[in-house]
């Protein structure tokens, strides 16, 4: 047995999967590939007959919406392209609950915008969902909710989206299922002969560029951002298989630990724990403190809180709990965390002793901006 072999026979004591299909693999081009649909619920019912569960991160709406309104590819605004979700979205969740019905299990329609995540109350409140629905034994179809996300607050991709609910979901794997067999050496479009790469060990984000090619006409993501997503996943200790679509029984074949696609290495050392990932990764800054040098030396050196005495500006406005950025005065942001005052507060505390905060505020309060437990440092991309 070879070492990828062997490191893949932790996918067969996997109970809780996330699976991501892309629109490539779901659209006919004159349609939802409604074959395709059908034969990836009759493989998850099967397998849920064996006690595994799973998630279903699903693109295809838009594409969907495209056929039946008979729009051409390119050139489509952003109100339209959410009025085609609309449109899509339906025949979307239609199809999968049709197809999960026949074997008796429900489909959960779920959809999610970037604004979602960013919030700390409403992150929790769709893992509580995400809790019920499998203790009902539904299975969760998850879409960003292309009607009404802006560019501002859309996900990447749905590829990304699958990354940034990990923690929500819980799974022990991610499967990503795309219209190539995996992650190749070169891109196989330009080279033929390229090799297909069974795995990747210690994935880096600064190697990830090498891997990725262009995103297909029906989707925003790509090569690249199947394989941030996998980083992404295995930061949180969660293995990946990148493989197509279109093998017959793929899924089986994954948890079985087969050979099959690629198949990225979760970290085996500095794991991040859920929170940390969330503040990292998810959720975005609301605004920005400036400190000064001994503050950024104790933070970054020392592992110190973030204490009023060592701020000098703030930018942005933000409320208690919010991410904030930490910015060294004339450099670089070094840190990210969770601030314990408004932007106000803030203001009127920057630069005085940690003894004179409650008598300023006028009331019983933390004593740091933001504290050590709550910070992430902001650390080279390319580790």
């Amino acid at each position: 047995m070879n070492k990828s072999s062997s490191s893949r026979k932790v996918l067969r004591s996997c109970r809780r999967v996330l699976i991501k299909i892309g629109s490539q693999a779901l659209s006919t081009g004159q349609g939802l590939n409604n074959r395709m649909i059908e034969r990836l619920c009759d493989e998850l019912s099967l397998l849920r007959d064996e006690g595994r569960e799973f998630a279903l991160v699903s693109s295809g709406a838009i594409a969907e919406g495209r056929a039946i309104m008979r729009f051409a590819e390119n050139g489509i605004n952003l109100s339209k392209k959410q009025a085609l979700a609309a449109i899509g979205q339906g025949s979307l969740i239609r199809a999968y609950t049709d197809s999960f019905r026949r074997y008796g299990y429900t489909a959960a329609q779920i959809l999610i915008t970037r604004e979602d995540l960013d919030d700390r109350h409403r992150y929790l409140n769709i893992r509580n969902t995400f809790t019920a629905l499998f203790e009902l034994g539904a299975i969760p179809i998850i879409n960003e909710n292309d009607t009404v996300s802006v560019d501002e607050i859309q996900f990447t991709d749905n590829d990304m989206l699958s990354a940034m609910i990990i923690p929500l979901v819980e799974p022990q794997a991610l499967v990503i299922l795309t219209d190539i067999d995996g992650v190749y050496a070169e891109d196989p479009r330009t080279n033929p002969d390229a090799q297909l790469l069974t795995e990747i060990r210690d994935l880096k984000a600064k190697d990830i560029k090498a891997h990725s090619g262009e995103a297909g006409s029906l989707g925003r993501g790509g090569m690249r951002s199947k394989l941030m997503a996998a980083y992404h996943a295995s930061m949180l200790g969660i293995p990946t298989v990148i493989t197509s679509a279109y093998k017959p029984q793929v899924i089986s074949s994954v948890l079985e630990g087969k050979e099959t696609g690629t198949f990225v290495h979760p970290r085996s050392r500095g794991r991040l724990p859920q929170k940390d990932h969330w503040i990292s990764y998810v959720t975005r800054p609301k605004g920005r403190v400036v400190v000064d040098h001994g503050a950024a030396a104790a933070i970054v050196g020392s592992g110190k809180s973030l204490l009023p005495c060592g701020v000098v500006d703030i930018e942005g406005t933000f409320k208690a709990g919010d991410p904030i950025e930490i910015k060294e005065d004339g450099g670089d942001v070094i840190a990210v965390g969770l601030s314990n005052f408004t932007t106000d507060e803030v203001f009127r505390i920057k630069g005085a002793n940690t003894s004179q905060v409650c008598s300023i505020l006028e009331k019983e309060c933390d004593e740091e901006v933001v504290h050590r437990n709550n910070m992430i440092l902001r650390k080279d991309s390319g580790q």
